[in-house]
């Protein structure tokens, strides 16, 4: 077995380093943050790796899709699914090396206790499989210190994250952010915008087709004059072609669009006739995370007609769970690219970090 140091500024990249040089086999042994690397100031990430053969088993898991269960739209009995992991972790501690089973079966109460926990922040069985294998193949190393290091690298792995470009082009992009009613959809474009303005000067274009919901209109019109920014209203389809045109030459233009539930197919229909004849950049699904994981998964597979890009995952400082962004994030196989945790414009909007929402998962502590 080799070990190996890598740093880099976030968690995700020293692990894109690490699979990069050692492939996916590669195993994580430890991971720390170091504060003042090269005698500067700038926070960065250490991630102490080895080599396994064995790990190649979590990577195939990953890689099958259909092995995505549909027990994840069902309540299965609570015992049924303990009785599950209790087989994994047992399977784990016939190890052929009795001095390094004997360590892991010391741990055997931790490891269901984990189980246990990750039950209740909502994650699916599936999920919960893979970070029990991940601790079995990370066997040799737990220590009752570091199991919960282990457990959040773990689930830090797992989730895909992206991040927004800010940079200017030759040609504007155009973004659309769909869901359900009530999820934060237009404060979300708000803080974006805010954030491309203020932040990143970014000449920002907004147009808004959300002409249904009471208000919607003049809460953007209210923000685009206080920040200076162009906003359009469609009331038409047909009108898309002609307002994008207006703002042909933004280096953004954010489309704010109609809330609607996903049950109902007519209007989810609809909506898409606006994009129809336009181009659509990229597009977000906003979902809140008070919702429940099955209104979630519902809502993700309803709103897939938008071929949407990323997740935008809402209120996450009202949610009593955060389990569902890794299991719609691996089900659907799309990054999650931002948080939001308030009203407050532009505060309240977090880029998508693999640690941090790992630490949110398991934790449940937003702060």
């Amino acid at each position: 077995m080799k070990t190996k140091k890598f740093i880099a500024p976030t968690l995700k990249e020293a692990t894109e380093k690490m699979k990069l040089e050692l492939g996916s086999e590669a195993i994580i042994l430890s991971t720390r943050v170091i504060e003042n690397y090269d005698n500067g100031f700038r926070k960065m990430f250490e991630i102490v790796s080895a080599y396994e053969d064995e790990q190649r088993e979590i990577t195939e898991i990953l890689n099958q899709k259909s092995n995505v269960s549909s027990a994840n739209n069902h309540g299965l009995d609570f015992e049924k699914k303990l009785s599950d992991f209790k087989t994994v972790i047992d399977k784990s501690l016939k190890d052929k090396n009795n001095g390094k089973a004997q360590n892991l079966t010391s741990l055997k109460d931790e490891i269901q206790t984990i189980a246990d926990t990750l039950f209740e922040r909502d994650l699916s069985k599936d999920v919960i499989k893979l970070v029990i294998n991940y601790l079995k193949k990370s066997k040799s190393y737990l220590t009752v210190d570091n199991l919960d290091n282990y457990v959040i690298t773990g689930l830090a792995s797992l989730l895909n994250t992206r991040s927004f470009e800010i940079e200017k082009r030759k040609s504007g992009r155009v973004i659309s952010i769909i869901g359900p009613t009530g999820v934060g959809k237009t404060t979300c474009i708000a803080k974006l915008a805010a954030i491309s303005k203020i932040i990143h000067n970014l000449d920002i274009g907004i147009i808004s087709i959300d002409t249904y919901r009471l208000g919607a209109i003049d809460q953007l019109r209210i923000f685009s004059e206080i920040s200076n920014v162009d906003m359009l209203v469609a009331y038409e389809p047909s009108d898309m072609p002609k307002l994008i045109a207006k703002l042909k030459n933004k280096d953004l233009i954010f489309i704010d669009t109609t809330g609607r539930s996903q049950k109902n197919t007519a209007e989810l229909k609809k909506m898409t006739s606006f994009f129809s004849n336009v181009k659509i950049d990229e597009t977000y699904l906003a979902l809140s995370m008070t919702s429940s994981p099955k209104n979630l998964l519902d809502a993700a597979e309803k709103f897939k007609i938008f071929n949407y890009d990323s997740f935008v995952f809402t209120k996450i400082d009202e949610a009593v769970t955060h389990g569902s962004m890794l299991n719609l994030s691996l089900r659907f196989q799309k990054p999650v690219i931002y948080l939001t945790n308030g009203q407050i414009i532009p505060d309240d909007i977090l880029a998508a970090d693999s640690e941090y929402a790992a630490k949110l998962i398991y934790n449940g502590n937003f702060n």
